[in-house]
């Protein structure tokens, strides 16, 4: 390992046995053959890079570019406790919507005027404000993809709606169509969806090619199959059925569908 990374053995030795810590040229060669380090992430192992995943929405591939970023201009000889404070920032990309840094806000009403007090996560009348994207889901025959990019507006939302999500992973598109109006989700509602929930049968924010879609997903592991349906069984009888392997090249999940706000249609 000494001659891996061209340092004495000595230097080598010191570190597996805590009698040194590594400087910042060390830590920066470790990351760049693909090791995680956890002095970049002020001496955190799984657990707090999981933590800090958790409230920032970031990847732990993230979580390292993002630090190193901090601290490349330093001098290679820094050692970790002369390390200035992580900062992590969240990223817009096509897995990660983004969400204001106020997460957590309670309205109320003042001598006619809204004001904003400071709440937090246990608040039982918390609102969190989540992003509705521009891009809608179809309940139906479906819509231009976009990859939920592109943000509308904020709405307030009841926290307790989210079911435990963090507000962080969450997002919102209208939907149109009437392919789901069995399980009362109508032309016209909000769904709230979690990026992280990508996994097992339930109703889905999805891509099929190029539609983005609102629709029930049921997993048969054992055909290697995924059944695709509506919730409409006098339109739309007739599931979708891909394989594992079609899934691959056409089926993009965006979030498990948490809530909605919903209208009455009448």
């Amino acid at each position: 390992m000494a001659d891996w990374f061209q340092i004495p053995q000595r230097t080598w030795a010191n570190y597996e046995t805590g009698r040194s810590d590594p400087n910042l040229g060390f830590l920066i060669k470790l990351h760049e053959r693909g090791y995680e380090i956890p002095g970049l992430t002020d001496g955190s192992a799984k657990e707090v890079l999981d933590k800090i995943s958790n409230e920032t929405g970031l990847t732990h591939d993230e979580i390292y570019r993002q630090r190193i970023e901090q601290l490349k201009d330093l001098p290679p000889e820094t050692t970790v406790e002369n390390f200035p404070p992580a900062d992590y920032k969240q990223e817009l990309n096509q897995n990660a919507p983004a969400v204001p840094s106020q997460a957590f806000d309670i309205f109320r009403l003042r001598h006619g005027t809204t004001v904003t007090l400071a709440a937090t996560e246990t608040d039982f009348d918390a609102l969190v404000l989540l992003p509705v994207f521009t891009q809608t889901a179809a309940a139906g025959k479906g819509q231009p993809e976009t990859q939920l990019q592109e943000i509308d507006k904020y709405i307030p939302i009841v926290l307790e709606m989210l079911g435990g999500a963090n507000p962080r992973n969450c997002g919102i598109v209208r939907v149109v169509g009437d392919s789901m109006t069995d399980m009362n989700l109508f032309n016209g509602d909000f769904v709230i969806f979690d990026r992280t929930q990508i996994e097992g049968d339930g109703v889905y924010v999805i891509s099929i090619g190029s539609d983005v879609r609102v629709k029930h997903l049921e997993y048969r592991p054992i055909e290697r199959k995924i059944v695709i349906s509506s919730e409409n069984a006098k339109r739309y009888p007739n599931p979708e059925i891909i394989s594992y392997e079609q899934a691959e090249n056409i089926l993009r999940i965006h979030g498990k569908v948490i809530s909605w706000i919903h209208k009455h249609p009448y």
